[in-house]
């Protein structure tokens, strides 16, 4: 059954990422050890957002090229944070920010879904890389996410908390 062009295909997303989190896809391009953004812009794209096109903040892959916004992880949350304020076409997010690990909250675990994202931002406040959430497990009490992800190929590991800051992005809406 096709889904409505709005409605993020959840299970779509995590079932790409699940497929091609150890082996890339040899139909997209593969940055070795800078893959981050194209593979989780992959498993977007296997969820139903579609190419897009716009002036300011375009997210797209034709063949072996990729717009900024597609392949590097500060362009691809500056593309989910226009299009969500703006309420411009693209993918909408409600966005949570948190420094360390002890601001992960029953309201973020509760909030996030299989195919949201995960951001971490590095010491010097640079986003640095870009995770889908593939899996959830319980630690004391709270779920946790799990994470798929390139730049080194990893499935189902447990996201990183050793960062300054951590973004999740629970995808609300797409194109």
């Amino acid at each position: 059954m096709p889904y409505p062009d709005s409605i993020y295909n959840r299970t779509a997303a995590v079932q790409y990422a699940k497929k091609y989190a150890m082996v890339p896809n040899p139909a997209y391009p593969y940055y070795h050890g800078d893959d981050c953004t194209n593979f989780v812009s992959q498993c977007l794209q296997a969820g139903g957002c579609k190419n897009n096109f716009n002036t300011t903040h375009p997210w797209w892959c034709l063949g072996n090229r990729t717009s900024i916004c597609w392949s590097v992880a500060h362009s691809l949350y500056w593309y989910i944070a226009v299009s969500t304020k703006e309420n411009r076409n693209g993918i909408k997010a409600k966005t949570y920010i948190i420094e360390g690990n002890d601001r992960y909250s029953p309201e973020i675990a509760n909030i996030l879904q299989l195919g949201d994202l995960i951001q971490y931002i590095n010491s010097r406040d640079k986003i640095q890389h870009t995770a889908i959430i593939t899996g959830f497990v319980q630690i004391d009490g709270m779920k946790q996410p799990l994470i798929s992800q390139h730049t080194y190929e990893a499935l189902n590991i447990p996201w990183a908390k050793a960062h300054k800051k951590t973004i999740f992005h629970h995808i609300i809406e797409i194109n």
